[in-house]
């Protein structure tokens, strides 16, 4: 599994923060999946931050990112 960080949540959290994300991400499961697409994801809040991990399910790769 290949894991990308966007730059936005490079800018926005810690590597800490980035970290545990991930962390929660692959040992809880994902909070939201996609039947149809088979896209898994899961929100993060760091205070009044938010952090988004997602999974593409054709490639696999961990995408973390800061929406703006």
């Amino acid at each position: 599994m290949s894991v990308v960080v966007d730059p936005s949540a490079r800018e926005t959290f810690t590597p800490r923060e980035i970290t545990t994300a991930y962390k929660h991400f692959e040992e809880r499961g994902p909070q939201y999946v996609d039947a149809e697409t088979g896209l898994r994801a899961a929100a993060y809040r760091f205070g009044t931050r938010v952090l988004l991990v997602y999974e593409e399910s054709e490639t696999g790769v961990v995408i973390l990112f800061h929406p703006t």
